[in-house]
């Protein structure tokens, strides 16, 4: 079509009644000229023919019918519309709750795992790490700290002896590697323990990052004996040096050393710790790795994360076996650390939130449920509406409206509706967005990056879009089946036929099946939180407080000099008042650790392995572990006395069958030690973890144990947070370059331990909260709807006898028939649909009867009590009122 014509019809959308007139003024001047020529108006008036005609045939030649057709539907629509209200308020409240649930989920999906990485090329990004196949090999160490956190049991950070073997790989461009290196930090103020990251060289090149200002790592700088220097954040560089322009002329005392400040990194920068939330307080500085040769010879110790970058067309497959064959290459050849260790990769953006995505998929096929019960519960209120309308659209169709116009503008005035809920669903999406991301534990993988953007209205108008096509769907398809002269014959006050009848059963049926299956899954989320929240952990956290004290290597390089401080300050702490008992150790519970390999003695085989603790004698009192057989540490349990251990009793059942242990040995780092007593099991991960085997070295023999003593935990009397400050003190009378960081009462880590599935459970149950109350709702209406069109039948029943239990009896059965088909396909859809929530349960079977049981009868007692008020309402009929009407 040539342009001009095209324009012109587009213009004439918005000209058009003053086209239409100026073509009636000329079609009246032109027959009274006819006129005047055959001396009849009459004759003129046959000559020219009909002038509606002619009107619309000029006017399909000049204008753009199916627009103008389109617009006159939606003015009908929104007219339709403004005269029925309460109609109105009532949809558009309804598609604005499911479509407002639906933006906000998406808005976290979205940002949390779909949205794409800030680094240069991030799909070629992938996360490089090791993990046992099977039995671990004979010598392993293990103390890094995983990316994105522990759910693979098998995985284990990298082992730099092996990254040289790594890199021959051909589908690999390039490795690096990263760790958390927090470090005290002096001469700005207090003193105060900030965190940071130790990388390789080409950390920042790897993942295409630039510096804002000066320059990143080099080789040269990345070696064992080169000058310290530091790049900074920008957040540091603003905060603590006031974006001092000079800054790469100045240096930061870092654990007691002068480091050079070389760079600043961009202000949008965010490392791998930081996406995945690994780590929750801000990065401020990296430093280079500077890897020491015992560490890049010891194959068996693994204390890195790597990132690699895959050669442009290279899959995941490809480069996962080629790894394979280089670490069975590396099993052969050193089978003491390599036997049956692989390394593994998998995308980047995958691992970063690999701890909370099915939660999220969960929550957003939830969000989809929400939205599917907004279309049947608009739906069945448009199909009541449309019968009560049967009357009106009867007349239209005897006038010679085509059963396709009529579906159109049923068509119309959903979309209508639907972009009007869409509208308000996207102010509540913003709003519940905000309280999603309040509500998300701070440990969520990116969850500083959700955001409402083009994205999120993109899909929210698809949605809306396809909402309003699947709930004007029964309205349409109803209106297509009407007969004017059958429904000309009925009151306008018909219920409809019985296929009518049916439909809004179905549709009645659908909603509260769909409201059950999100009822039963949260009720499975509830039911396993307080199995989780009910676990004994095997030690007593209340009015314990657990803190950091990370002593600088460079002024305590010694173990000795480390040990020194630490009884020191505990003798200090014990004599403050309110103070019960007080323990230092490497890690307290639920705060880290590290694992390493031990052999028995006299014992055949390969080396075992479990994790390992040096703890002080009063560990165990500190705590509250009680001690089953043998006896605890004692301060005579020094250097230079015979190296001794406590276990658990997970130990004992795994390596000793069960029987007394004590006085029995293993060979551990070249000595042996002895078992001098037994201690009760504990959960160190947290109440979903598992009870492994434990060992126990006294920290008083550091000769042993090759981590180094960082945390401080105090039993108090009272509030455990009121002697904070006098710690704080006592630390600073014992070294007043020392902070106290990370300080929080066990009780607070053990409740952010499970805020994941208090998140998980509070927003599934704020769904499913959701869903029975659109279902009320839906029932409630639609029951109202009914009653009212069958006024004039109760009327007659009660003149003719009928009690008012009898017709509260009737609407009930109506609705009961509804209810218990849904009930049915509920439990049946949530007992197929709960295999997809298995990993977010603990100790709860995912067909738990009770739950399914209890669901489903909240159900039928919400839906009943929905119904009983329609009902009463019918029963208080006055027949004479209904009779006089009819």
């Amino acid at each position: 079509m040539d342009i001009g014509i095209l324009w012109r019809r587009m213009a004439r959308i918005w000209t058009r009644d003053r086209a239409a007139s100026e073509l009636a003024e000329e079609m009246r001047l032109h027959l009274e000229l006819r006129a005047r020529q055959l001396n009849s108006a009459d004759a003129a008036k046959r000559q020219f023919g009909n002038m509606g005609t002619l009107q619309d045939a000029s006017a399909s030649v000049w204008g753009w019918n199916a627009w103008e057709r389109l617009i006159q539907g939606i003015r009908h629509a929104f007219r339709s519309l403004w005269k029925a209200p309460g109609f109105t308020a009532v949809a558009v409240a309804t598609l604005a709750l499911g479509l407002g649930v639906n933006t906000a989920v998406f808005s976290l999906v979205d940002g949390v795992m779909l949205h794409p990485l800030p680094y240069r090329g991030a799909d070629r990004l992938v996360s490089l790490w090791e993990e046992y196949t099977a039995q671990g090999p004979d010598q392993f160490n293990s103390s890094g700290a995983h990316l994105g956190g522990d759910v693979n049991p098998a995985r284990t950070s990298l082992s730099v002896a092996n990254l040289a073997d790594y890199r021959r790989a051909a589908a690999i461009e390039d490795i690096a590697t990263f760790d958390l290196h927090p470090m005290n930090l002096t001469g700005l103020g207090s003193p105060e323990r900030i965190a940071g990251e130790a990388v390789s060289a080409n950390f920042f090149g790897l993942l295409g990052v630039e510096p804002a200002l000066g320059r990143s790592f080099t080789a040269e700088d990345d070696r064992r004996g080169a000058a310290p220097v530091a790049m900074l954040t920008y957040d540091c560089w603003q905060r603590r040096l006031g974006g001092d322009t000079e800054v790469l002329a100045r240096s930061i005392r870092l654990d007691e050393q002068p480091y050079q400040v070389i760079g600043v990194l961009p202000r949008a920068f965010q490392s791998p710790f930081q996406l995945s939330m690994t780590v929750t307080e801000p990065i401020e500085f990296y430093v280079p790795a500077a890897y020491p040769p015992v560490q890049l010879a010891a194959r068996g110790d693994h204390d890195v994360n790597g990132i690699a970058r895959l050669r442009p067309g290279v899959t995941i497959q490809a480069a996962q076996k080629e790894l394979d064959a280089i670490s069975s290459n590396l099993g052969r050849q050193f089978p003491q650390t390599n036997r049956n260790m692989r390394a593994a990769i998998t995308p980047l953006r995958e691992d970063l939130v690999r701890n909370v995505r099915d939660s999220l998929w969960t929550l957003m096929g939830a969000a989809g449920l929400i939205v599917l019960i907004t279309c049947v519960n608009v739906a069945n209120l448009l199909l009541a509406r449309a019968i009560g309308r049967q009357h009106e659209s009867s007349v239209r169709m005897a006038l010679g409206a085509g059963r396709a116009g009529l579906a159109r503008q049923f068509l119309t005035e959903s979309l209508v509706l639907a972009a009007a809920g869409c509208a308000a669903g996207l102010a509540v999406g913003s709003v519940l967005m905000r309280a999603v991301v309040a509500l998300a534990p701070a440990d969520t993988p990116r969850i500083r990056h959700v955001t409402m953007d083009w994205r999120v209205f993109a899909v929210a108008a698809a949605v809306a879009t396809l909402t309003g096509l699947a709930f004007g769907m029964a309205p349409v398809w109803q209106a297509s089946r009407a007969s004017a002269a059958a429904a000309l014959a009925t009151s306008a006050r018909s219920t409809g036929a019985r296929g009518q009848a049916r439909w809004r059963a179905a549709l009645t049926a659908a909603e509260v099946a769909l409201s059950l299956i999100l009822l039963v899954g949260a009720g499975l989320l509830l039911h396993s939180f307080v199995r989780l929240m009910g676990v004994d952990l095997g030690f007593q956290p209340e009015r314990v407080l657990a803190m950091n004290v990370n002593l600088p290597p460079a002024r305590y390089q010694k173990a000795d000099e480390r040990l020194r401080f630490f009884e020191e300050l505990e003798k200090r702490v014990r004599a403050l008042p309110g103070v019960r008992s007080v323990a230092f150790a490497n890690r307290m519970p639920m705060r880290g650790g590290w694992s390493s390999g031990f052999a028995l003695d006299g014992a055949p085989g390969p080396e075992l392995e479990c994790p390992f603790q040096a703890v002080s004698p009063g560990y165990f009192e500190t705590l509250g572990i009680h001690l089953v057989r043998g006896r605890l540490f004692t301060a005579e349990d020094r250097q230079g006395q015979p190296y001794r251990a406590v276990v658990n009793t997970a130990f004992v059942r795994r390596f000793f069958s069960g029987t007394d242990p004590t006085g029995r040995g293993f060979h551990y780092e070249g000595h042996v030690v002895t078992i001098i007593g037994m201690v009760n099991d504990i959960r160190r991960g947290g109440k979903d973890a598992a009870i492994d085997p434990q060992v126990y070295l006294a920290a008083a023999q550091p000769a042993l144990y090759p981590v180094r003593l960082a945390d401080l935990a105090v039993r108090t009397e009272g509030d455990p947070r009121q002697l904070l400050r006098a710690i704080q003190s006592a630390v600073w009378s014992v070294d007043k370059d020392q902070p106290v960081t990370n300080a929080r009462t066990l009780e607070e880590v053990i409740s952010l331990s499970a805020a994941q599935r208090r998140f998980q459970m509070v927003l599934l149950a704020a769904f499913a909260a959701a869903a029975v109350l659109l279902a009320t709702v839906g029932i409630f209406g639609v029951l109202s709807y009914i009653v009212s069109q069958r006024t004039g039948e109760m009327g007659i029943r009660m003149a003719l006898g009928a009690t008012p239990v009898r017709i509260v009896g009737l609407v009930l059965r109506q609705a009961g028939g509804w209810i218990g088909g849904g009930i049915v396909a509920g439990l049946a859809g949530a007992y197929g649909l709960a295999r997809f929530m298995e990993s977010l349960l603990f100790q709860v079977g995912r067909h738990d009867a009770w739950t399914y049981g209890a669901a489903a009868a909240l159900m039928v007692a919400v839906a009943l009590a929905a119904a009983l008020v329609p009902a009463r309402r019918g029963a208080r009929v006055d027949p004479m009122k209904a009779l006089r009407w009819e």
